[in-house]
């Protein structure tokens, strides 16, 4: 896997978490077709130029 993401939107090329911000809080869920189970929130990451939404950090 490479270390750097392009934002699919500014096409900025993204290479350190210095280029990223954390906004919203989302939760993990799992859905197994019935029953929705929660675990945590975490932190959304963006991109710092033009905010779209990139994913959460992997702990």
């Amino acid at each position: 896997m490479t270390s750097e993401l392009a934002c699919p939107d500014c096409e900025t090329t993204i290479e350190s978490k210095d280029q990223l911000e954390e906004g919203d809080e989302v939760s993990e869920i799992e859905f197994d077709g019935e029953n929705l189970r929660l675990y945590r929130n975490r932190n959304l990451l963006h991109c710092k130029n033009c905010k779209r939404p990139l994913g959460i950090p992997k702990q």
